[in-house]
């Protein structure tokens, strides 16, 4: 299908750079990770950010910090999201009491969907987390409302912002909503460099304790549960190399985005629109929908796809697989890889 690349300036960046590293001798917990977590915590608007070496990681540690220092053991995650992410509540030993259902429109649970599990939920509401995914590039739409109800019930809500570094709501931006988020730098991602991961909080306990977490190994050992999760100096350059780039990896794709779109309005196509009011997608996906009838058979001349977002469902929401398909968009996509698409999308 082709290669993603990184923009060209970050590889320059990343060689400029690069020798410091290997000649300060300081391989890991150095002024790279300083200077990625500024950064993070800058674009974010948030209080707090510390690197870790993946998306998962962060959130099993924050789980663990949940259930050390908040007293939860249950959780609740959306049935539309990743195999790793029910991985991710087995390994930090929690009890998943409930998948929330999904809506096609989004890949994502509504307010009503949320509300629905939450009131069904017999135990109590302060041993409760929920961790709800975002999808394809885009902000759940009723994430506000969402936690404006966790706060008011005492509900802990953590956001796997994987999906969506880059991505704002109303000018928020993703991965800040709840009581901490954590965004994703794997090779497919939006914004991308190899591996890494960045968890972000506005709450100084919380953020302190994650400090805490991955420094498990030092003379003063502040707490009983840690594990080693840092972020190589290496990997947090080239992290940094590529997120000082996001503005102009977000434009590149926008701009095969907005193609895509004209196509689909054209062809009565449906499809999840990461322009719309003031829900700005990172376009990590682009996906058409077919509410009436599973996607191959209402669109069989679409053959230039990517992957789905998923092709399974791990609870209710079974409909959301078949109904969609996601298109190649990706930075610095081959101009023959997107004219193939249009030219399928407008027949």
């Amino acid at each position: 299908m082709g290669l993603i690349k990184i923009p060209q300036s970050s590889v320059d960046y990343f060689k400029k750079h690069q020798d410091e590293i290997f000649e300060s001798g300081n391989l890991s917990e150095g002024p790279w990770n300083e200077k990625l977590a500024d950064k993070v915590k800058k674009i974010s608007g948030t209080r707090t950010a510390v690197c870790v070496n993946s998306n998962g990681s962060g959130l099993v540690a924050l789980l663990l910090i949940f259930k050390e220092y908040y007293g939860r053991k249950d959780i609740m995650i959306q049935s539309n999201t990743m195999y790793g992410v029910k991985t991710i509540v087995g390994t930090a030993g929690y009890n998943l009491v409930k998948f929330i259902d999904c809506r096609l429109e989004t890949l994502m649970p509504s307010f009503e969907n949320f509300k629905e599990a939450v009131n069904s939920y017999q135990g109590n509401l302060k041993e409760l987390v929920i961790m709800l995914s975002d999808m394809g590039g885009i902000i759940n739409p009723d994430i506000e409302k969402i936690s404006k109800f966790c706060k008011d019930k005492d509900i802990l809500l953590l956001e796997d912002a994987a999906h969506s570094f880059g991505s704002t709501l109303n000018n928020k931006f993703a991965g800040t909503f709840g009581d901490a988020g954590v965004y994703s730098y794997y090779s497919t991602k939006a914004v991308f460099a190899g591996e890494g991961g960045v968890a972000v909080t506005n709450n100084e306990k919380i953020g302190n304790l994650l400090k805490d977490f991955i420094a498990y190994d030092r003379f003063k050992q502040k707490m009983p549960i840690g594990c080693n999760i840092r972020l190589s100096e290496i990997q947090a350059l080239l992290v940094y190399s590529v997120v000082s780039n996001l503005e102009e990896i977000m434009s590149n794709k926008l701009k095969i985005a907005e193609k895509y779109m004209d196509a689909c309005v054209k062809s009565k196509i449906n499809f999840i629109d990461q322009t719309k009011n003031s829900n700005i997608g990172n376009h990590y996906k682009f996906t058409i929908i077919s509410p009436e009838k599973n996607i191959v058979d209402a669109f069989p001349k679409i053959k230039t796809t990517t992957s789905k977002i998923y092709d399974y469902a791990l609870g209710q929401s079974k409909e959301i697989p078949l109904k969609h398909l996601c298109l190649p968009i990706w930075y610095g996509l081959d101009e023959k890889i997107s004219d193939k698409v249009l030219s399928e999308l407008k027949n």
